[in-house]
């Protein structure tokens, strides 16, 4: 985008601002709305989402919007006769309850419109193409003639729920352990609707303190292992199979990066969805009865020099630095890396390359265990349309619903029918494949170690100069004993 002048910005500014105005003025947005997003707006107006966010404060001065935090921007609500807005601030951590307006207007998370009503759906933005959630949402409208669904992607859909604007969202499971550590029972959910889902595992992360099921399974995965067939077979080298160990992995992926120059094995180590898995199949799990210190565990250190040899010993001149999943797959998408650690939610990033893949179970440790990556959809408890949204979780659950994800997406379906179809699959999708059936008893989860969202993620930060090899263990372990001490 070109730097506009000083002048053609405050032109552009001016337009936004009293294009809002009007909108707000005259009942476009209604009191309890949400503008359009800081980057629809930086599209339209041809402007910066920092000089949005700036512009917008002159709303903020006037009393016309608040900004919410990872939310939006808001119109205020009318003042009543005690002078206060529309909202009500509940008791915990200053998050914003909305009163039933129903009767008045359909409320902020669902208006009505020619009779009928309009769900948000907030969910994470790469669900759009790992669920097909266009294509969804299509089929439920035809179905619902009386209900819209108004699609919001966000990376925080709960903050959303928490501010009244959800009436349907999306949570992993590890969101679910976050939200899980601050409220056990998951009061933000209503119970989920039942349906029928692949494996009871993947029910486990959304069941709260009581057992209650919180939210329902819309999508899953394993972590694991992707490779590229020609590599394998331009060097002679046997397929991955189930009696690999990832020390075959390691002297498999030195012969491909010597036989044509490419990474023999690429992974994302310091992600939260990959080096738990090294954990979790070495057997170690926190037990804070224990006499032996945590930090000193040996199946702690075995898997965690696993997971550096994996990074550094593959004979290259630099170790492979990456920022997130989605760049090894990118490079295994255009043939720089012959192997990777991934899941397959990533492998929808190969629907459209023409690479010949196939996909095989992570390699072991003492056990041949995988992490299960789960995404559920919640009912807002205080949404204004409780049926409404049960509906539509009914459906996007549904057996026809999750055909489409099992046609359109690499995806797995939680139902059990929807995931054995194999006609009509769209796209490049691997033509060697393990069998899940085999899979399902090894799936494991992040509740499975006895440690906690924030433990986890701290010990990722504290990991990392282990990892670049700027410490050994008794370093390392002295700072992790720190922090154990700390957090547990």
């Amino acid at each position: 985008m070109a730097r506009p002048t000083r002048e053609q910005w405050n032109e552009r500014v001016r337009a936004m601002l009293d294009a809002l105005r009007r909108d707000i003025e005259e009942g476009r947005l209604a009191p309890g709305d949400y503008l359009p997003s800081e980057v629809e707006l930086a599209k339209t107006y041809r402007l910066s989402k920092e000089s949005v966010r700036r512009a917008l404060d002159e709303l903020v001065a006037e009393g016309a919007i608040r900004k919410i935090r990872r939310v939006g921007n808001r119109v205020t609500g009318g003042t009543g006769a005690d002078g206060t807005e529309d909202e009500a601030a509940s008791g915990a951590g200053g998050s914003v309850r909305l009163r039933d307006t129903a009767a008045r207007r359909g409320g902020p998370a669902a208006s009505k419109e020619d009779g009928g009503i309009t769900l948000r759906l907030v969910h994470y933005p790469k669900m759009e193409d790992e669920a097909a959630l266009p294509a969804l949402i299509a089929g439920f409208e035809r179905e619902h003639p009386g209900v819209r669904v108004k699609l919001l992607p966000s990376s925080f859909p709960h903050d959303y729920a928490e501010h009244g604007v959800a009436d349907v969202f999306t949570v992993s499971a590890w969101d679910a352990l976050k939200l899980k550590a601050r409220d056990p029972r998951m009061t933000l959910m209503d119970d989920a609707p039942a349906g029928e889902t692949v494996h009871p595992v993947v029910r486990k992360p959304f069941l709260d303190r009581d057992g209650r099921m919180a939210a329902a399974p819309f999508v899953c995965s394993p972590v694991v292992l992707c490779y590229n067939r020609d590599h394998f077979e331009a060097c002679a080298l046997e397929e991955p199979n189930a009696g690999w160990t990832w020390y075959t992995l390691l002297k498999n992926a030195r012969a491909l990066a010597r036989g044509l120059d490419v990474w023999g094995f690429a992974a994302h180590i310091q992600s939260l969805n990959r080096w738990p898995v090294f954990l979790l199949q070495n057997g170690f799990r926190f037990r804070p009865e224990g006499e032996q210190r945590v930090s000193e565990d040996p199946a702690l250190w075995e898997s965690l020099g696993v997971a550096r040899d994996l990074i550094h010993q593959q004979r290259r001149a630099q170790p492979l630095l990456a920022e997130n999943d989605a760049d090894i797959e990118r490079w295994f998408a255009e043939g720089r890396a012959s192997m990777i650690m991934t899941t397959y939610f990533g492998m929808n990033r190969l629907l459209g390359s023409g690479i010949r893949y196939g996909v095989a179970a992570l390699p072991s440790l003492r056990t041949s265990d995988t992490l299960l990556l789960v995404t559920g959809l919640a009912v807002n408890r205080d949404g204004p349309h409780p049926e409404a949204s049960r509906e539509l979780v009914r459906y996007l659950c549904g057996e026809p619903a999750q055909s489409v994800v099992r046609r359109e997406t690499v995806s797995l379906p939680v139902h059990p029918r929807a995931l054995t179809l194999r006609e009509g699959l769209r796209g490049n999708r691997p033509s060697a494949e393990a069998m899940l059936a085999d899979v399902w008893p090894r799936c494991r989860l992040y509740d499975d170690l006895n440690l906690g969202a924030g433990v986890l993620e701290a010990v990722r930060e504290e990991l990392k100069s282990y990892w670049s090899r700027l410490e050994d263990e008794a370093e390392a372990s002295e700072r992790l004993e720190q922090l154990f001490g700390a957090r547990l």
